[in-house]
C-alpha cells in the first residue's frame, strides 16, 4: 500500500518526527536534537522544532533530570558521580546535570545512601572477611561513591546492627 503524498510530506518534518519519538518516552533536548539530525533534518530545522517543543513544555530538561536522578536513587542507591554519568549519557547539558545532582543530593545523605547500597549487595552474607569488603568497596566505587564514602561504610559494615 502506499502512503498518499500528504502523508509522505508530513513524515519528513523534524516536528512530525520529534513527535513520534515523544509519544513513545520522555528524552532530553540533546538526545531530541542527536535523534533529529540523524534522521537527516538541518540544524536550523532542528532548532525551530526543538524551541518550539520547550515552549510547549514538551521538553523539560531541568524536570526530566530531577525525575531520572531521583528514581536512580530511589531504585538503587548511588553516590553523585554515576548519577551525573547516567544523566550525560542521556546527552543533558553537562552544567546543567551538575546543577540537578547538587540540588537532588543536597536532600540525601551520601553515607546514609552508601549504606544502603552495601545492605543490597551483602543480603545474605553473615561473614565477612577481608576480600569480601575489597569486593564491596569496588562495587561502591563503581555506584559513584566517593573513597571517603565507601571507607567510612567498610569500617562500619558487618557489625551486628546490619543484619536486622
Amino acid at each position: 500500500m502506499m502512503a498518499s503524498p500528504a502523508n509522505r510530506v508530513r513524515n519528513k518534518t523534524p516536528m512530525y518526527a520529534a513527535l513520534n519519538i515523544l509519544s513513545r518516552r520522555q528524552v532530553s533536548t540533546g538526545q531530541m536534537r542527536f535523534m533529529l539530525s540523524k534522521k537527516g533534518f538541518a540544524p536550523d530545522d532542528i532548532r525551530e522544532c526543538i524551541g518550539k517543543l520547550e515552549e510547549w513544555g514538551y521538553l523539560n530538561d531541568v524536570v526530566l533530570a530531577r525525575n531520572i536522578v531521583e528514581a536512580i536513587i530511589r531504585n538503587s542507591p548511588c553516590g553523585k558521580k554515576r548519577c551525573l554519568y547516567e544523566l550525560e549519557k542521556r546527552q543533558f547539558d553537562r552544567d546543567l546535570a551538575k546543577t540537578v545532582v547538587e540540588e537532588v543530593y543536597s536532600e540525601y545523605d551520601e553515607r546514609e545512601l552508601a549504606h544502603a547500597a552495601a545492605k543490597q549487595y551483602a543480603r545474605n552474607k553473615t561473614e565477612w572477611t577481608n576480600r569480601d569488603k575489597e569486593r564491596l568497596a569496588r562495587w561502591l566505587y563503581g555506584r559513584g561513591f566517593t573513597h571517603s564514602t565507601i571507607f567510612s561504610v567498610i569500617r562500619t559494615f558487618g557489625q551486628a546492627g546490619d543484619y536486622e
